[in-house]
């Protein structure tokens, strides 16, 4: 296990530019847009003529955004990834959080802005209709019941995981926000973005501190990018929802060695053929 004593000061350095660089957002921008929307595309269906319950509803409906099905169903994915946080919060707290203070406070802003995100698309699926509601709720008991445990329980181990999984998800979120047909999701995905590249930042920079205190800790990083595997793969229709996304072009092999195995094996200063042809495609 790392002793993460010598680095307190580094770990110190970099929870602070996590919380000088993050901006603070809220879902009232979003909700307030959203409704908006409605309300104008409202205006424009009832016109001047009688107004009546079912003419209002209609007329509501039909100002939900233009987002493609193949678009919600990877926001939804998305958002049942966040959705496992529960699990993440109680087992990886458990060996993260226990060892070293600084550690904890990090993670604890971690689980904070991480459940944000996931409450954010909730609200941004829920009120533009985006998917069956009863279908995306089934999902997420599914996902919750599911329980999936701890990727490692060292916490070298853990931010090994999270680095990539921060990346990978910070990478689904740009590709999805640059081909969405509605502005307002797109910024929505660009503002989790910026999340992530900054837990990403504090979890990919801690490994690089560790790996020059222990450079024989390189094997703990293969193996993590040998078997990476990311939360939603406890879904029974994940093998679905993955082929979905791969012919959206949103995700691949391709796409997970260029953009995320890639950029971490050079930042880390490491080679490791068998991770880049695991991935290769």
């Amino acid at each position: 296990m790392i002793d993460f004593d010598p680095l307190e000061k580094h770990l110190a350095q970099l929870l602070e530019r996590h919380d000088r660089a993050r901006t603070p957002w809220t879902y009232d921008d979003l909700i307030e847009r959203m409704q908006d929307r409605r309300l104008d595309s409202m205006v424009r269906h009832l016109g001047d003529g009688p107004v009546d319950l079912a003419s209002v509803r209609a007329a509501w409906a039909a100002g939900a955004g233009p987002l493609h099905p193949d678009h919600a169903k990877a926001l939804e994915t998305a958002y049942l990834g966040e959705t496992n946080l529960p699990w993440y919060a109680e087992n990886l707290y458990g060996h993260l959080g226990r060892g070293h203070p600084l550690l904890a406070d990090f993670f604890r802003r971690w689980v904070a802005e991480e459940d944000q995100h996931g409450r954010a698309f909730e609200i941004y699926l829920l009120m533009d209709r985006a998917v069956p509601s009863a279908e995306m709720l089934d999902a997420k008991t599914t996902m919750l019941r599911a329980g999936r445990p701890a990727p490692a329980v060292d916490p070298f181990e853990i931010m090994v995981y999270t680095s990539i999984q921060e990346l990978s998800t910070r990478v689904f979120y740009a590709r999805l926000a640059r081909v969405v047909a509605d502005p307002l999701l797109a910024d929505l995905l660009r503002r989790v973005q910026a999340d992530e590249s900054l837990h990403l930042a504090f979890y990919r920079d801690a490994v690089r501190l560790a790996l020059r205190q222990r450079p024989e800790l390189a094997e703990v990083v293969h193996r993590g990018l040998m078997g990476f595997r990311e939360p939603v793969t406890v879904l029974p229709d994940y093998e679905e929802r993955k082929a979905l996304i791969w012919d959206t072009g949103l995700s691949n092999l391709q796409v997970f060695r260029t953009e995320v195995v890639e950029p971490l094996l050079t930042y880390w200063g490491l080679e490791d053929p068998a991770a880049r042809a695991r991935w290769a495609g």
